[in-house]
């Protein structure tokens, strides 16, 4: 769906938009009064519902499979008529794979820096309750 604009003028507003998003979710989190593991959770929650819609726009910005299929799989040299048509092909087969790099790039990014803090805030949150139950 958005294979041919660029990924940034798609994905950077987005990312800013699900971080204010976060952030305004935090500070009405904060002004409740829950345990800090119910406080963790909530986090963990809401942290992987943005996660997930930008997963999906991630998703829409890879390059679809008829792209890379567009010229079919050359079975040998007589397949590619000219020099333009072997340049096309090459060009094409190069969007592709940068984008789908840049998509594995940004996937990696989400993962460690939104979902894993939230996974570990949770993990830390459970670890101080347990030590309050067992002291």
């Amino acid at each position: 769906m958005f294979q041919d604009t660029d990924l940034l003028n798609i994905f950077g507003p987005a990312l800013i938009g699900a971080s204010i998003l976060l952030l305004l979710m935090s500070f009405l989190r904060n002004k409740k009064e829950a345990s800090e593991l119910s406080k963790a959770l909530d986090h963990l929650k809401i942290t992987s519902i943005v996660f997930g819609a930008l997963l999906v726009l991630l998703w829409l910005s890879l390059p679809s499979t008829p792209a890379l299929k567009s010229f079919g799989y050359p079975q040998d040299i007589t397949a590619i008529k000219n020099d333009s048509q072997l340049l096309n092909m090459l060009q094409e087969y190069n969007r592709a794979i940068v984008r789908t790099t840049e998509v594995l790039q940004w996937f990696l990014f989400l993962f460690i820096w939104w979902f894993l803090t939230a996974l570990f805030g949770v993990l830390r949150a459970y670890k101080q309750v347990s030590k309050q139950g067992f002291a």
